[in-house]
């Protein structure tokens, strides 16, 4: 906390450039109450990632397989849009991640992949803005359950993963 008080007066004197006692008074004052109400506004859950630091192979195997769809689906949205044919529509998919940083990790997954951007999570449901293949079957839920299937393993989450 203190440290916390600390960084914000040093942010007050580099904005402010003053150095006297009165302007120091107004930004340590200034300080304690943004970090007062800030504390009694956003009361902090234990801890935000302690199981996704103890599973850093986990991590790792996200990171890869993020990095592999947004490779697979940059050039499937290309050829979509250069050579035509393609439909968009919005559908909604049930999720089954509860933990609110795995939800947020999810919705922000999806939108880093090319050809979808996630709208909303509504209760269990995930809306989804999906550009593909006219008169194709292609399933949009494929690209949210992998994505699914590996931030549960990340966080941990039973029942919810496939393998």
């Amino acid at each position: 906390m203190a440290g916390t008080i600390i960084v914000l007066v040093f942010v007050w004197v580099v904005l402010t450039r003053r150095l006297d006692i009165p302007s120091l008074g107004i930004g340590l004052a200034a300080s304690g109450l943004v970090l007062f109400a800030e504390q009694k506004l956003f009361p902090r859950e234990r801890s935000l990632f302690p199981r996704t630091i103890c599973r850093p192979d986990k991590l790792v195997r996200l990171i890869l397989f993020l990095a592999g769809r947004v490779a697979l689906s940059t050039v499937y949205t290309s050829r979509l849009i250069l050579f035509g044919g393609e439909e968009s529509r919005i559908v909604a998919l049930p999720i089954r991640v509860r933990a609110p940083l795995a939800r947020l990790l999810l919705l922000n997954a999806i939108t880093l992949t090319p050809s979808t951007i996630s709208l909303l999570i509504e209760r269990d449901l995930l809306y989804i803005h999906w550009l593909g293949l006219r008169n194709k079957t292609a399933d949009p839920r494929r690209i949210k359950d992998g994505t699914e299937d590996e931030i549960a393993a990340l966080f941990g989450e039973k029942g919810v993963s496939r393998d």
